[in-house]
């Protein structure tokens, strides 16, 4: 990942969006077909902006994750810029648009995309927040935003009422 890579709000063409999510959602499915694939991102909740990136998240139970990452791995680029240890691998498709696939161990320290997802679609305010923030970042360092956006999806998940403490 170039050290310059600026965080850029597009609006994709949404025929291309939509073609390229069934794609590769269909591509998945035929790929780990006992899995849970979903999309999640930006591109998933109605309303929110971005990079039109499309990102999609594989969760497997623990005594999976080898065997279906062994899968993927034969169809998909790992991407190198991403964490690869026994509970997360991140993935690149060949596509027009920028998509991702993270493969993570159901219930493990890196599944969160479900959680946060579900936040999003219930909260009006959390997705005028969400966009809020990547407004704010708009022409600023990749690097530095997907810190930012890490931070923000943590408070959201801890602010979330089955997330806080009895």
């Amino acid at each position: 990942m170039a050290d310059d890579e600026l965080f850029r709000i597009v609006e994709a063409d949404p025929l291309l969006l939509d073609g390229e999510r069934q794609r590769v959602m269909d591509l998945l499915c035929g790929l780990v077909p006992r899995s849970c694939v979903m999309e999640v991102g930006s591109t998933a909740v109605q309303g929110l902006i971005g990079k039109q990136d499309v990102d999609f998240a594989v969760c497997v139970p623990p005594r999976r994750f080898e065997a279906t990452r062994l899968v993927l791995d034969a169809a998909l680029q790992r991407n190198p810029g991403q964490l690869s240890d026994s509970q997360f691998q991140g993935y690149l498709v060949a596509s027009p648009l920028d998509i991702a696939v993270q493969l993570t161990v159901e219930g493990g320290p890196y599944d969160d995309f479900s959680a946060f997802l579900a936040a999003l679609k219930a909260s009006a305010a959390l997705r005028e927040a969400y966009n809020a923030l990547k407004r704010d970042w708009d022409g600023r360092s990749m690097e530095d935003y997907r810190g930012a956006k890490a931070a923000f999806i943590e408070t959201a998940l801890r602010k979330r009422p089955e997330a806080a403490s009895p």
